[in-house]
């Protein structure tokens, strides 16, 4: 059977926010790959480091995310234009020319353009989150055969709710005196009061994207187009398409098992009962393009009042941080890291305390000794700065890793009925088909493969390397546990007895594990 939606996108064209990101990257992909008959894709890139925005188009599109597209249908990057310009500026920075181009073109509009940090200083997350939006729908207006707006939200947008739902709530503040108030206030000034601006939210990424949001809302009724949210929970690596275990950035879980991997985390705080709602990459991309496609061919002909919302969750096939760790922990010693500093080990804490207590022992002690020798050697120390940004990092995302949410998703299992079978093949974002053991060993191997950047080949080196590591820790235990016995021994002839009996244990041990090892 034909696909409806490769159908549908037949010579049209679409505009792209946030094209350059991971994913923007998968979703120009998607388009050029599931829906061949598509006309052009305009990708609005901003000058970065010294190169323009046709030289960072060539970077983007040499990413590993495109290699089937690359070996397959080359002439297909041919349809993707870099369009100069900047969320931050008037009219999202495109010239009066390439305006006009793609006014006369482009009917459908995918803004994921965003600033994901969790820490991003208030003024700058309105800037991007909320007056990126505005200025995206005055550009919006401007283009004369414009059908629909597809904009990428996140699923937390009202986390201090007990659901997360397709519903669009009051806003949190009214945005206009915000941003006006924000615009007089210097960082300083801003940065101090963004506790109580935030209105219990958790962070400014998610306030900022509830009031972009609300910018949408606000406008749904007055324009001539329809819009879209697309609001996915914690968007992590691929897991088939466009390459099995494909991530480019250290965001959310991804960052967790590289340091894991290489050794260098060793804790954790969450509730390791509670669920953990990651998605694929593909699933939210592949509702986005299905979303724009149903906006058109199975929603009412007269305008919606409010955007349709679309949730993309995995709460109708839950996977908890315990299960995570059951199913990745195993993974790093069948496929180690070749650079690893240390064995993995550690766990999650539920214990706030215990893992405090851990992160002083495990990671900055060693940080701080391993510093100290680096210094000796004449080089600049790392370790310190690396685990107080991880720190940082991991703080960031404490208020998502000791909490749970139920999710309702009945426009999107909607969306999933009247697709046919061939297009929920193609375009699949059904949570409930997602093998979790299956899937989370593709991403811990995309971890290892795409962040690492360490190849299958290297694995019989890494190997060898793990073991070396194993047999330096065992020593190492090994000798602090005779430096606490000899202590001991000097006092007690109960303690000297209990050692020897350890001695010989350890030695039948070290036996063991070495015939294992070598």
């Amino acid at each position: 059977m034909e696909s409806e939606i490769a159908e549908f996108y037949r010579d049209r064209s679409v505009f792209v926010t946030g094209g350059t990101g991971f994913f923007g990257k998968i979703l120009i992909e998607k388009l050029l790959r599931s829906c061949p008959g598509l006309k052009n894709i305009y990708v609005l890139i901003r000058t970065k480091a010294g190169q323009d925005a046709k030289n960072r188009l060539q970077d983007l599109l040499s990413a590993r995310a495109f290699d089937n597209v690359r070996q397959n249908h080359p002439e297909f990057f041919k349809k993707v234009i870099a369009v100069s310009g900047d969320i931050s500026r008037h009219e999202l920075g495109i010239s009066p020319q390439d305006l006009q181009m793609m006014s006369k073109n482009v009917s459908i509009v995918f803004h994921s353009a965003a600033t994901v940090r969790f820490d991003e200083p208030l003024k700058n997350a309105v800037e991007l989150n909320v007056k990126g939006v505005k200025r995206m729908l005055a550009v919006c207006k401007k283009l004369e055969n414009l059908e629909v707006l597809v904009h990428v939200s996140t699923a937390y947008v009202n986390s201090t709710r007990s659901e997360l739902n397709e519903t669009i709530y009051r806003p949190l503040c009214d945005v206009d005196k915000l941003i006006s108030t924000l615009d007089w206030l210097d960082d300083q000034t801003s940065n101090a009061v963004t506790k109580s601006i935030l209105h219990g939210s958790p962070n400014t990424y998610t306030f900022s994207k509830s009031l972009g949001e609300t910018v949408l809302n606000n406008e749904a009724g007055e324009v001539d187009f329809k819009i879209v949210i697309i609001r996915p929970s914690i968007v992590t690596a691929s897991w088939k398409e466009p390459v099995p275990g494909w991530v480019d950035t250290i965001n959310g879980p991804t960052g967790l098992f590289a340091g894991s991997a290489a050794g260098i985390f060793r804790t954790m705080y969450c509730h390791t009962q509670m669920t953990v709602d990651m998605i694929p990459g593909e699933f939210p991309v592949n509702l986005m393009v299905a979303s724009a496609w149903d906006a058109l061919n199975h929603n009412s002909s007269r305008q919606p009042i409010n955007p349709t919302v679309f949730l993309a969750s995995t709460g109708q096939n839950p996977v908890t941080w315990a299960q995570c760790e059951k199913i990745i922990y195993p993974m790093m010693f069948e496929y180690p890291f070749s650079r690893a500093v240390w064995p993995p080990g550690g766990s999650f804490k539920s214990n706030y305390l215990h893992h405090r207590l851990d992160q002083a022992l495990y990671h900055f002690a060693p940080a701080y000794m391993l510093d100290g020798i680096i210094r000796l050697c004449g080089k600049k120390p790392f370790m310190v700065r690396l685990h107080k940004k991880a720190a940082k990092a991991m703080e960031c995302v404490q208020f998502y890793t000791i909490r749970e949410w139920r999710s309702r998703s009945d426009n999107t299992n909607s969306l999933i009925e009247r697709m046919s079978d061939t297009d929920r093949a193609i375009f699949n974002f059904d949570s409930r088909t997602i093998d979790w053991n299956d899937y989370l060993c593709t991403y811990y191997l995309g971890v290892r493969k795409f962040i690492l950047k360490d190849e299958l080949h290297t694995l019989p080196a890494a190997k060898s390397h793990m073991r070396r590591m194993l047999l330096v820790q065992f020593s190492f235990r090994l000798a602090v546990a005779v430096l606490v016995a000899r202590t001991l021994l000097r006092r007690s002839e109960t303690a000297r007895t209990a050692w020897q009996m350890c001695v010989s244990t350890a030695a039948k041990y070290f036996v063991s594990l070495t015939s294992k090892l070598f």
